[in-house]
């Protein structure tokens, strides 16, 4: 699958626009050293990510393809949450040393899942394991 279903389009469009607020807040608290709604934020902004993409996919017409479906809303996910991320971490810290290793770290392990993802994602047809469809 090489385009943008209309469904992961919206996806993409949400994930933008709660990345956005959600970099905001976290680092709006985080500037005024209010530490105490930061896990209020988290929890929400994760909730939110996940049941507009369960939802989305589940819902997307091509759900029935041999595509794994799960990996492009992954990593949709994953450029537009570590591209913001990223952004409004320099913006709000500063660039240093420290910022960029900060910023850095999560971007490393998520990457290291997607990739993990995707090798898995070769090896099956829609989530089913080849060999399991095949003997």
């Amino acid at each position: 699958m090489k385009t943008m279903t209309n469904n992961l389009k919206y996806f993409s469009g949400l994930t933008l626009i709660f990345s956005i607020i959600f970099f905001y807040y976290l680092y709006s608290d985080i500037t005024i050293q209010s530490y105490n709604k930061i896990w209020i934020y988290a929890i929400l902004y994760g909730m939110t990510l996940f049941i507009s993409g369960l939802i989305l996919g589940y819902k997307d017409p091509v759900r029935n393809s041999i595509y794994d479906l799960g990996f492009q809303y992954h990593l949709t996910t994953f450029i537009i949450v570590n591209c913001i991320g990223f952004i409004a971490s320099l913006i709000a810290m500063g660039i240093n040393l420290k910022t960029l290793l900060t910023s850095i770290m999560p971007i490393i392990f998520w990457g290291l899942g997607l990739l993990i993802h995707y090798y898995f994602s070769l090896k099956s047809i829609k989530g089913i394991n080849k060999k399991e469809i095949f003997d």
